[in-house]
C-alpha cells in the first residue's frame, strides 16, 4: 500500500523494462503547485472533517486537537500503486483518495493527542516510477516535492502563528520531508519552532546529516528536540528486500538531485527506546502497535503492547518475533520480514508517548513554559480487584489535578495527582487528565485498561 521500494530483483527488472517501453507515452505534469488556499487540496487541517481525528477502535485514547499546543505537518507515503500511465497521479484518483485516507488514519493519528493535524494532498509519484532509472525519477519527484513545499510554505505563512510543530512523513513522504528540512526549514526562522521530525521508511545515509543537515541532527535521545528520527523496520533476518533497500533515492543537496547511496552507512533509531544508548529493547518495553491487517476486525483496533523486541543495527530496526499475519498484513506488497508498511502503526503508542515527551521538553526549553506539563504515559493497564496507586507525572509541580472518565472504584487525589482505588469492571476507559498551577494548565489522554 505505502510502498516505494524494490520488492525483489525480478519484479524490479520487469518494472524497469516496462518503464523503458512506456516512457515515451508518460507525460509529466506542469510544475505549477496546487493551490493550498483551497480546502480540497488538504487531506486534513483544523476545521476540515477527516479521519485524522480518529483513534483506534476500543483503544481508550482521545483526540485532543482542540486543546493541542502544537501542530503536525504530515506527508503521506506512496498510495498510487496501480497507475502505469502517469508519472504523477492526480489527487482525485479514486485509488489515491481511498488509500490516502487509510494512511492518514494509521500514520497521523499518533500525534492527535498533542498536535493539530495538517496533511496536504499532492501529486505523488506513482509506484512504478521508483523502478525507473535515477534520471527518469528526477522530474516526477521534483513535481511531487513542489506541491509539498507549496503546502508547507502555505502552512507557515497562514497557519503556524509561532506554534511548535512536528514534521512527519513516511516512505515517499519521508523523501519530501527530508528535502523540506534541507531547503525550507534548516537555517530559517521556522526551524526554531520544530519540535522534531519523524521520517521513517527511507534509508537515509548518515552522510546526509554530516553534509546537508548540519543544523538538524539525527534524534539519538528520547527527549531530544530539533532533530530528525529515522528508522526502517524489518523482521529479525531482514529478508531478501533488505539487500536492495539502499537503492531507494533520497535528496542530495550537493548534486541537486534524487540519488541513492548503495552500501552507505545508514542512520537509524530504535522506535521503542528512541535512544542510541539503548539499541536493543525487549518485547516488554514495546508500548503498543495498532493492527494493520486485511483480516476483518483487525484493522486500526486497540493497540497491542509487548509485541516485539527491537534491535537497532546495520542501519535498520529489526523486530522479533515475526508479526502475526492476522494482525499485520500488507496485502502482499512485501510480506515476509519486510515491515515497511508498518513503520508507524507497529509503534503507534511508542510514537504517541514520545511526541508528548519531546513537546514537553520543547515547551520548557524553548518557550520557558512553567505550566505542569503532563508526563509521557498515554496508556496504563491495571488489574481488576487489585489496589491501584498511580501518580500523574508532571514536569513542573501542579497545584490541582483532575481526571474525567475513570472507571468506578478509582478516583484521583486533586492535590497529589495520585489515582487510587480498586477497579471492578474490566474494560478500556478513555480518561482525560488535567493538571493546573498558577502558570497555566495541561491536558493529556490516558487509555486505561482494566484486565
Amino acid at each position: 500500500m505505502a510502498a516505494l521500494i524494490h520488492v525483489s530483483f525480478w519484479r524490479r527488472s520487469l518494472a524497469l523494462v516496462l518503464g523503458v517501453l512506456c516512457a515515451g507515452a508518460l507525460q509529466a505534469q506542469a510544475f505549477t503547485p496546487l493551490d493550498y488556499a483551497n480546502p480540497d487540496a488538504w487531506l486534513a487541517r483544523p476545521g476540515k472533517t477527516s479521519v485524522a481525528s480518529r483513534v483506534p477502535a476500543g483503544s481508550g485514547f482521545s483526540d485532543l486537537q482542540d486543546v493541542a499546543r502544537a501542530d503536525v505537518f504530515y506527508i503521506h507515503p506512496t498510495t498510487s500503486v496501480n497507475r502505469k500511465d502517469l508519472l504523477n497521479t492526480p489527487i482525485d484518483d479514486p485509488e489515491v483518495v481511498k488509500m490516502d485516507a487509510i494512511m492518514l488514519m494509521t500514520q497521523a493519528t499518533p500525534f492527535n493527542g498533542v498536535a493539530r493535524v495538517y496533511a496536504p494532498r499532492y501529486r505523488q509519484t506513482a509506484l512504478h516510477v521508483y523502478f525507473l532509472s535515477e534520471d527518469e525519477q528526477q522530474a516526477p519527484s521534483n513535481l511531487a516535492y513542489a506541491d509539498v513545499k507549496a503546502a508547507f510554505e502555505y502552512y507557515v505563512r497562514h497557519d503556524n502563528h509561532g506554534r511548535p510543530f512536528f514534521l512527519v512523513g513516511h516512505s515517499q513522504g519521508a523523501n519530501h520531508a527530508q528535502r523540506l528540512l534541507t531547503e525550507v526549514i534548516q537555517g530559517q526562522p521556522i526551524q526554531d519552532r520544530m519540535v522534531a521530525a519523524y521520517i521513517p521508511g527511507i534509508p537515509l545515509p548518515r552522510s546526509v546529516f554530516r553534509d546537508d543537515l548540519r543544523r538538524i541532527p539525527p534524534c539519538h535521545r528520547p527527549a531530544q528536540i530539533g532533530c530528525a528520527a529515522v528508522w526502517g523496520t524489518f523482521g529479525l533476518g531482514g529478508g531478501d528486500d533488505l539487500l536492495e533497500w539502499s537503492d531507494v533515492v533520497h535528496w542530495d543537496a550537493a548534486s541537486q538531485r534524487w540519488t541513492s547511496r548503495h552500501g552507505a552507512a545508514m542512520e537509524n533509531i530504535n522506535p521503542v527506546s528512541w535512544s542510541k544508548q539503548r539499541p536493543r529493547t525487549p518485547a516488554a518495553a514495546h508500548r503498543g502497535g495498532t493492527p494493520f491487517g486485511t483480516t476483518r476486525g483487525t484493522f486500526f483496533t486497540n493497540p497491542i503492547e509487548h509485541l516485539v523486541s527491537v534491535s537497532d543495527e546495520r542501519g535498520y530496526a529489526f523486530a522479533s518475533p515475526l508479526l502475526p499475519k492476522a494482525l499485520f498484513d500488507d496485502g502482499g506488497m512485501f510480506g515476509g520480514e519486510n515491515y515497511h508498511v508498518f513503520d508507524i502503526s507497529l509503534f503507534w503508542v511508542d510514537l504517541r508517548e514520545n511526541a508528548r515527551l519531546r513537546l514537553a521538553a520543547f515547551l520548557r526549553q524553548r518557550d520557558g513554559v512553567r505550566a505542569p506539563l503532563i508526563g509521557p504515559t498515554a496508556a496504563l493497564t491495571v488489574r481488576r480487584g487489585q489496589p491501584v496507586a498511580w501518580r500523574v507525572r508532571t514536569a513542573v509541580p501542579a497545584a490541582r489535578f483532575a481526571a474525567d472518565g475513570l472507571p468506578q472504584g478509582l478516583a484521583i487525589d486533586a492535590r497529589t495527582g495520585v489515582i487510587r482505588g480498586t477497579a471492578h469492571a474490566p474494560g478500556v476507559y478513555a480518561v482525560v487528565l488535567r493538571a493546573e498551577n498558577a502558570e497555566g494548565a495541561d491536558t493529556a489522554d490516558l487509555a486505561l485498561t482494566v484486565r
